[in-house]
């Protein structure tokens, strides 16, 4: 066996110099050359003392004994690269939370659950995704679904362990909308001709409202769909539809819906599911129409 000459030329190597260095401090008798004995020999007896133990007990093991050995390191391996995985997932969902630490600070009445995207339809418009958290999670639909920097969309579709979200982007959005500053207030929706923008606009508005650009866009609540002041996002500018001159203003979202990679799902929060009562002139900002089935 190859392995075990080699074996046979370490220890006698070993044998060797262990010799020498001894016939030349007795000779000389001098305490340095019993340091250098001691110090070179040390290495070399552990060495020898390490491989004569373990190919000794080698040498004694059947075929069988060591294909189950081998088997059994195998599984241990296994395991720990699993155990990594595992590591490495909490560490990145612990990371997560302590980015979104401060919406939970800020709204204690909110039951959040942390998500990250999986998966992206290339051939939705409006740039939904899916996200590796579902019923088991407690997440329904409907549910909002937001980042540290503002609304993404809602929870389309829930599975065990995965749901859709629809983005802001879609025209199926409908979101009771408000400009901070002015009070202007009408529908946060998505619309085919600014999605590819990762842009979305805020429509049915007074003709003498008072928004300007810049404005922040945040949620109003009404309907229970969305908790209030969720920013949206901010004016970019203003403009009027070509067919039937309606104002509307283009907003940016202050997160890029289109290639958001974690998100905070909202499982409840105070108000949820609450329809309030709006005037006729302020029907544009219920957003409970998307709900009906």
């Amino acid at each position: 066996m190859k392995e075990t000459g080699n074996v046979k030329k370490v220890l006698a190597t070993t044998f060797i110099v262990l010799l020498v260095v001894s016939a030349v401090s007795a000779a000389l008798n001098k305490n340095f050359f019993t340091d250098v004995y001691t110090f070179v020999s040390s290495p070399f007896q552990q060495t020898a003392a390490s491989l004569m133990s373990e190919y000794g007990q080698d040498a004694s093991k059947t075929k069988e004994e060591l294909l189950k050995e081998n088997s059994e390191l195998k599984k241990e391996v296994n395991e720990l690269v699993s155990q990594v995985i595992d590591y490495d997932d909490i560490k990145k969902e612990n990371e997560i939370l302590r980015k979104y630490y401060g919406i939970k600070d800020d709204n204690p009445d909110y039951k959040i659950e942390v998500a990250a995207v999986i998966r992206r339809d290339p051939n939705d418009d409006y740039y939904g995704f899916t996200i590796n958290k579902g019923s088991r999670n407690d997440v329904k639909l409907n549910d909002p679904v937001i980042t540290e920097n503002g609304l993404v969309g809602w929870i389309s579709d829930v599975q065990v362990t995965t749901s859709r979200v629809t983005t802001l982007l879609s025209p199926e959005a409908k979101v009771g909308a408000m400009d901070k500053k002015s009070g202007d207030s009408g529908i946060a929706t998505g619309s085919a001709s600014y999605s590819d923008k990762g842009m979305l606009i805020l429509s049915v508005i007074s003709a003498d409202n008072k928004i300007q650009e810049n404005d922040i866009v945040i949620t109003t609540g009404v309907g229970g769909v969305y908790p209030p002041d969720i920013v949206i996002g901010k004016v970019v500018n203003l403009d009027n539809d070509p067919y039937d001159t309606t104002p509307f203003a283009v907003l940016k979202p202050y997160e890029d819906l289109r290639s958001v990679s974690d998100v905070v799902v909202i499982t409840s929060f105070d108000g949820q599911g609450v329809v309030e009562a709006v005037s006729s002139d302020k029907k544009a900002t219920n957003d409970t129409a998307r709900l009906k089935k």
